[in-house]
């Protein structure tokens, strides 16, 4: 695999994400990959467990905003620093993700095995109106 194309991959992956776009996310995994969406919890597997996830995931989200680093690249396989940023569907709550995620890659460019570690920050950044008793 080479930068660029992994870099590109990448950039589908956001893309998808911010058009909260199930079907184009799923395209780039392989129909038997597996996508550990934490370290604990086990797999989402294949496409279509990939797409029911990630559509679950977005129906909370608005104004998504996703960006990536390449940090490595060897045959096969990336590694990657991303964040992305959204508002909670509902609560109105900015949320900030910051996360690490590495890819293993068929041949013919599609993800078969997919981890990320991520922190999430869900605050409500507004100053809460004064109750004159600070």
């Amino acid at each position: 695999m080479k930068l660029a194309e992994f870099d590109q991959w990448l950039g589908r992956l956001g893309a998808a994400w911010e058009a909260k776009d199930g079907e184009a996310y799923a395209a780039l995994f392989s129909e038997d990959a597996r996508y550990f969406w934490t370290p604990m919890d086990p797999p989402k597997l294949g496409r279509e467990g990939i797409r029911h996830a990630f559509d679950a995931a977005v129906s909370t989200q608005d104004d998504i905003h996703f960006v990536h680093e390449v940090l490595a690249i060897s045959e096969g396989h990336g590694i990657a620093r991303w964040k992305c940023r959204f508002v909670r569907i509902g609560t109105g709550r900015p949320v900030r993700i910051d996360g690490i995620l590495t890819v293993r890659m068929d041949q013919g460019g599609r993800c078969r095995e997919f981890r990320e570690w991520w922190h999430t920050s869900e605050n409500d950044n507004r100053r809460a109106p004064s109750t004159g008793q600070e």
